[in-house]
């Protein structure tokens, strides 16, 4: 009965939540493919081997190894990449292999899904993380195609929904073939949702085979002419904070580099910035960096990596505020000391774990990150021995590629090659793979 409560819901949603997609499309230029596509409309013609859903830029890095491996091994399948957000398909598009295509997911509606299913024709479905569409995994089931959640992750606020929402989304798990959960407490949390155990896996985090790639990809020359400090994705809320404390400490060396996690939202940033200090240059407009310089607005898309590499420190946003965090395994595979705010839970895991290997700083709120910055600016050695800890930490997961591919084979022979697959990362046996499997099919 809970899932009919849900397509009655989606059913009135529908005329309400197409005009807000309209809305965003025009207010954010988000282009006619955007909207057209959300609607289930000019979708990539299927046959596809592979279907990839990733949310946004997150779960499109998380996804980049596992794609190309997949490539690699199956060069005449086709893959196909979806994603919700603009920025997460400018990331699939310059970052997936070659031939790989993309499309927007079609929004939950049952029509929409209809058409994508019709269109795409997907044969193995591999969902990122935690993305649970009822509609969408209801529909896989009906046409027998394979379905997997990779990179597991499940919040705690999603057990403390109401009791219809916690039973629709305990039946759009029945279609779930396998859950490779990144955490033992993400397994444990979707086996309290529904997921039987058997069909659960712990793996550990995706994303540790993707930060370990990336020193590949950053140029030897800096983006900017001076030493700085990263603000990496930020939210609203943050910059002002950020600027607010960066001009009270008036470091005459070195600069302030804010890139926001939405570069959307540059002129706003700036308007804010403005306010403070006219010391301010922006990257979209080809601002030179002088001397006077304080704070550079790095308001442009495909380019944190770069800046990650060659930044002095990194403090990584939406840590300052109640979003949750980002990923901090990617400054940390890149050797840089990484600084959060009080705000980790979506990576909560990753924080305790790079602490514990003194890669990490969480503070408290923006008082204790001005003393942090301050502290750090003036001790080269330590910086140099927290990068190096978190580079460490990073590069000793680097396994676990491996096994996503290994568990994948396993557990769906029939579209995944069998047996043991060995990829570039792989270090040969993996004495600790079974540490991350639920023992004895049990959380």
């Amino acid at each position: 009965m809970r899932p009919d409560i849900y397509r009655v819901v989606t059913s009135l949603a529908a005329p309400p939540a197409t005009g807000y997609l309209l809305w965003r499309t025009v207010r954010d230029n988000r282009g006619g493919r955007y909207f057209r596509q959300r609607l289930g409309w000019s979708l990539p013609e299927g046959p596809f081997d592979f279907w990839v859903h990733c949310v946004s830029v997150g779960e499109v890095w998380a996804a980049c190894s596992l794609v190309q491996a997949l490539a690699s091994a199956h060069p005449r399948r086709r893959i196909l990449v979806s994603t919700c957000t603009p920025t997460g398909a400018e990331t699939a598009e310059k970052r997936l292999p070659s031939g790989t295509r993309h499309t927007y997911l079609p929004v939950d509606f049952r029509g929409a899904v209809h058409r994508f299913f019709r269109r795409a024709q997907p044969r193995c479905a591999l969902v990122v993380e935690t993305e649970l569409w009822p509609n969408l995994f209801k529909a896989c089931r009906e046409r027998d195609i394979p379905l997997f959640v990779i990179n597991g992750r499940l919040s705690r606020r999603t057990l403390e929904a109401p009791a219809w929402i916690r039973a629709v989304l305990a039946a759009a798990l029945g279609a779930v073939h396998g859950c490779l959960a990144r955490s033992q407490e993400d397994g444990r949390r979707f086996h309290a949702l529904g997921m039987p155990p058997e069909r659960i896996r712990v793996l550990g985090n995706l994303k540790f085979a993707r930060a370990g790639e990336l020193a590949r990809e950053v140029p030897e020359a800096s983006p900017v002419a001076r030493p700085y400090v990263l603000a990496g994705s930020t939210h609203a809320g943050e910059e002002a904070a950020l600027a607010d404390l960066w001009l009270r400490a008036a470091p005459t060396d070195r600069l302030l580099v804010i890139a926001p996690r939405h570069p959307a939202r540059g002129t706003r940033i700036l308007h804010e910035l403005q306010a403070r200090t006219s010391r301010v240059a922006v990257r979209s407009r080809g601002d030179p960096i002088t001397a006077d310089t304080a704070i550079y607005l790095a308001d442009t898309l495909g380019e944190l990596t770069w800046f990650l590499g060659h930044a002095d420190l990194v403090f990584l946003g939406g840590s300052l505020v109640p979003i949750g965090g980002h990923n901090l395994l990617e400054p940390a595979a890149l050797g840089r000391p990484v600084l959060v705010g009080p705000h980790m839970e979506k990576f909560r895991g990753e924080l305790e774990g790079l602490q514990g290997a003194g890669g990490a700083i969480q503070v408290s709120g923006a008082p204790e990150l001005a003393e942090e910055l301050a502290a750090l600016l003036r001790d080269p050695r330590r910086r140099a021995a927290i990068g190096a800890a978190g580079h460490r930490f990073v590069h000793d997961h680097g396994n676990v590629l491996e096994r996503y591919l290994e568990t994948l084979a396993e557990l769906c022979p029939e579209h995944f090659t069998p047996g043991p697959i060995r990829t570039s990362a792989s270090r040969g046996s993996d004495p600790a793979a079974q540490a991350y499997r639920l023992q004895g099919g049990h959380p």
